[in-house]
């Protein structure tokens, strides 16, 4: 006699619980172990990075004593790191079942980081294939705040102090200055010589004078007070002479230095090498398109403030 349908549908679904609950009952010692990974982002506005604290755990069965290793950790972006050295592959044995966290820095214009994780275990041995995966998205960029202190309004007086900004005269030591040092530099040129030296007949300090021309030649000159001393050079078209005045006034010594080219007299030279010298003004001249320099040496060093020297033939 056939069953009815009623019957039939019954037995077909006490069939399907049976090989379900056998399924689950197969596979319920894999489903045991497994890995989990999460992530939460934090943008640390002091630095501009983002921040992600990963959580990772591989549960197993419960067994006592038993432990587990990471079979994969990968992580992006490339080029950053966990601060956490047991999350690594193949590293030493960890209790399963208990979380392990780690801390990863990304650039702050990055857009996600991803923490992919594998596990096996011992205690019974079970190692899984796939393992777990979270990917954390950023969605904006993580921006250095600047800090509040940057932004003062108030404290800009101070930075602005013009009338401290020009102290070029404490430069020089205060000293009893006369109103007229008369020393006077020497500055004499012919169409084949340059001569240079210090008119010293009318002061009190000695003044010092060092040669040295273009062509390696080296002189000293020392004048004395009430002499009148100079240094002659043969000079040809690109002759220079750097000359050093020092002089010692009160206990002080003061030196100026700088270089003097010679130039042909404005009047020309014959054959013989003859022609007028280029003195007085057409002395100063020469000197002013050597930067100045002997404008200020000797004397003239304590009254260039007060009056412009004039070479003196």
């Amino acid at each position: 006699m056939s069953k009815s349908p009623l019957r039939r549908a019954a037995a077909l679904a006490a069939g399907s619980l049976i090989g379900i609950a056998g399924a689950v009952a197969f596979a319920s010692p894999a489903l045991a172990h497994h890995s989990t990974v999460s992530g939460t982002p934090t943008c640390d506005k002091v630095n501009g990075k983002w921040v992600v604290d990963w959580e990772v755990n591989a549960i197993g069965d419960g067994s006592e004593g038993q432990t587990f290793t990471f079979t994969k950790v990968e992580l992006t972006p490339a080029g950053t790191t966990l601060d956490n050295a047991k999350i690594v592959e193949n590293g030493e044995a960890l209790p399963a079942g208990k979380k392990v966290t780690a801390k990863q820095l990304v650039d702050g214009k990055a857009e996600s980081a991803t923490l992919s994780i594998a596990s096996k275990w011992s205690n019974p041995s079970f190692q899984e294939e796939k393992g777990a995966s979270f990917t954390v998205t950023f969605g904006e960029e993580c921006k250095k705040t600047p800090a509040e202190p940057e932004t003062p309004t108030e404290p800009e007086e101070p930075e602005t102090p013009a009338e401290p900004e020009t102290p070029a005269e404490p430069e020089t030591p205060p000293v009893d200055i006369p109103d007229e040092v008369p020393a006077k530099p020497i500055l004499d040129m012919t169409c084949d010589t340059i001569e240079i030296g210090v008119d010293n007949t009318k002061n009190k300090t000695p003044f010092t004078v060092e040669f040295k021309t273009s062509k390696g030649e080296e002189r000293t000159l020392v004048v004395k007070p009430g002499e009148r001393e100079t240094e002659k050079f043969s000079a040809t078209e690109g002759f220079t002479v750097d000359v050093t005045f020092t002089v010692e006034y009160k206990g002080k010594t003061y030196t100026t230095s700088g270089t003097i080219p010679w130039e042909k007299p404005a009047e020309g030279c014959d054959d013989n090498g003859g022609g007028l010298p280029v003195t007085g003004a057409a002395a100063g001249g020469v000197a002013a398109g050597a930067a100045g320099l002997l404008a200020v040496g000797a004397a003239m060093f304590f009254v260039a403030r007060r009056r412009k020297v004039k070479f003196t033939a």
